[in-house]
């Protein structure tokens, strides 16, 4: 079933106890991990990412935008994070940064840039949990969905076994989540059009309820 991953790293990161606990409803919530190297910004360290889980019971997903994503796994599976992703650009050894987040009990995927081919999964589909489809460039707030990705989406979903996910992540809002839908999406993470909203919780309940409308049409469409 479609899904919306929120990243929190939009919200106010002044106030994240009380954001963490006003989220009612929400069924997952994104941890963008940026090194500062990888890409410019830097989000959150270890201490903080644990502070956070340890106030919400909301599932969490890690998106490691780091240079040495191996060096975050154990730390996030023991802060009980679900859902360890990391870039393939940033692997010299894909299938040891899965295996290990296997290892530790948890589900594991890899993101790929833009600018790097659907092909590049090929060699790990029989590891992969989630793939994550970055659709602006990474570490520029503001730039637009590039729509080129949604025939990235389409290959992807038709390499994966059914139970690994195709997520997308940038620039996904009203006006195109239709699209990323229709291409293959089985979710997408959003930061400003949820935390950007003056009630982030009804903010996430209308875009969800959008997406698995979406969905269903799409699925019966395709029967």
């Amino acid at each position: 079933m479609f899904t919306i991953s929120p990243s929190i790293y939009s919200a106010d990161l002044m106030n994240l106890r009380q954001v963490l606990t006003s989220l009612e409803g929400f069924e997952h919530l994104h941890l963008d991990v940026d090194d500062g190297n990888f890409v410019r910004g830097i989000s959150f360290g270890m201490a903080v990412i644990d502070k956070m889980a340890a106030c919400t019971e909301i599932p969490l997903d890690a998106h490691l935008e780091v240079l040495n994503p191996m060096a975050y796994v154990e730390s996030l599976a023991e802060a009980g994070v679900e859902l360890i992703c990391a870039h393939v650009e940033a692997l010299e050894f894909p299938s040891l940064f899965l295996s290990s987040v296997h290892r530790c009990g948890k589900k594991a995927g890899l993101a790929l840039n833009i600018k790097t081919p659907v092909v590049f999964l090929e060699p790990y589909v029989d590891q992969l949990d989630q793939v994550i489809l970055v659709s602006c460039e990474a570490d520029v707030d503001g730039l637009p969905f590039r729509s080129g990705v949604l025939k990235k989406i389409t290959e992807a979903r038709a390499m994966l076994p059914a139970h690994a996910k195709v997520w997308v992540d940038g620039g996904v809002n009203r006006t195109n989540l239709k699209s990323v839908i229709d291409a293959g999406a089985d979710g997408v993470v959003l930061g400003r059009a949820v935390f950007g909203a003056e009630d982030p919780a009804k903010a996430y309940a209308e875009l969800l309820d959008l997406g698995r409308a979406y969905e269903k049409e799409r699925d019966k469409n395709a029967v």
